[in-house]
């Protein structure tokens, strides 16, 4: 059996069976959310890695708009990766570094367009995806408007994160909140309760990066 399957466990916590994937997936998305919460570049290297692993997981248990977000994110790690590394480069050149800062009032609006006309198209998508693919996906999507929501909103948060707006933290808070319903519902419970801790560090991350906002409008 593949190292991969949900269904090679590695042990039996309180009769729930742990898969290898399962649990070395969460271990290292812990480890990415804690760099990315202090603002340490080798986050997106790890986080590459870390979401093909999500990807082939959620494959397997059956929520296809979280598998296809697993590409965005191995995408934007890439794009992460290289505007930190050049914003790094300029601060060490003299020039600023890339810092907190609000979104604009426009880009707001257009993220909550974003969110509710993709997670509409989307969730659309996955309910019938089962029937335009069946030899890739052949069985249905569980919860499709409710995963893709999720995804969607994934999506605008991973952007905006990669420019540090702190607005990425109150939509992470959106997303693990339904996450942690979501994947209580799909039986992988070691994911939900490690979203419980990622509420738990969206919460911190907000609150730090709020405080380096303040910092940066007392000194002006």
């Amino acid at each position: 059996m593949s190292i991969f399957s949900v269904h090679n466990v590695f042990f039996t916590i309180l009769g729930y069976p742990m898969s290898y994937i399962e649990l070395s997936a969460t271990l290292l998305i812990t480890v990415y959310v804690l760099l990315i919460t202090r603002k340490i570049v080798w986050a997106w290297p790890l986080g590459i890695f870390t979401f093909s692993l999500f990807a082939v997981l959620f494959y397997q248990v059956r929520l296809y708009s979280d598998f296809f977000e697993q590409f965005y994110y191995v995408g934007n790690c890439f794009y992460g990766w290289y505007v930190w590394l050049a914003a790094k480069k300029k601060a060490q050149e003299g020039g600023k570094e890339l810092e907190v800062s609000y979104t604009a009032g426009k880009w707001r609006l257009i993220a909550a367009a974003i969110i509710v006309i993709g997670g509409t198209a989307a969730g659309f998508a996955m309910s019938r995806i089962h029937t335009w693919l069946p030899a890739l996906f052949p069985q249905q999507a569980a919860y499709p408007y409710i995963d893709a929501t999720a995804t969607v909103m994934g999506f605008v948060a991973a952007g905006l994160m990669t420019h540090r707006k702190i607005e990425a933290w109150i939509l992470w808070l959106c997303v693990n909140s339904i996450c942690i319903g979501l994947y209580y519902a799909r039986d992988v419970k070691f994911v939900a309760i490690l979203y419980i801790f990622f509420l738990g560090l969206a919460v911190n991350g907000l609150i730090s990066w709020g405080k380096e906002l303040r910092r940066k409008a007392d000194s002006a």
